[in-house]
């Protein structure tokens, strides 16, 4: 059997670099999700689409969901909740009424720098006692962490999403024995 213990007696898992970027990721998302909704009245999902049309206007709804690394099937409930909000509007394709092509609102325009607020005082609270020397070699190792991974799987992002290429690496790994992990010891 493997162990999960290290000679210092702490798991793997707890004390993994890569576990405490996850935890690290999604508390500052529920942060910014709480912040949002307190401040402002809508989730960070919905923020993600407005952010998108601020600076790509009337786009459809195809380009939103490729951009935020979504299938278009769970995009189109959340384009409903900011619709009965009143923060976005479809409008047809004129070309191709298949297609809606989405537009801020008024109404979602007065809420950009609210919007703003609540980014600056996230980013201000995930900061506080770091200093910025700190905070710039974290930045330069979670680059070198993604450079990594990149670089290794064969990996790049493209709208935001994850794509695999085939792998330009040595795939010596394909050689090992593949045994049922029924079996591994």
């Amino acid at each position: 059997m493997i162990s999960m213990y290290n000679k210092h007696g702490d798991t793997y898992y707890e004390n993994h670099i890569g576990r405490k970027i996850i935890l690290t990721s999604k508390t500052i998302q529920h942060a910014f999700d709480l912040e949002l909704r307190d401040k402002v009245g809508i989730t960070m999902a919905q923020w993600r689409v407005i952010n998108i049309l601020t600076t790509q206007d009337g786009i459809t709804q195809r380009e939103i969901a490729d951009k935020l690394g979504l299938d278009s099937s769970s995009l189109i409930p959340l384009i409903d909740r900011l619709e009965i909000k009143a923060l976005v509007e479809r409008k047809p394709n004129p070309s191709d009424r298949r297609i809606n092509r989405l537009y801020l609102t008024k109404k979602a325009e007065a809420l950009l720098d609210p919007m703003h607020s609540c980014i600056l005082s996230i980013r201000k609270i995930l900061t506080k006692g770091i200093h910025e020397d700190q905070l710039k070699i974290t930045e330069q190792v979670l680059e070198r962490i993604n450079e990594n991974l990149v670089g290794h799987y064969g990996l790049y992002t493209k709208d935001n999403k994850i794509v695999v290429e085939p792998r330009q690496i040595d795939n010596s790994y394909s050689k090992r024995e593949v045994r049922p992990f029924k079996e591994l010891k």
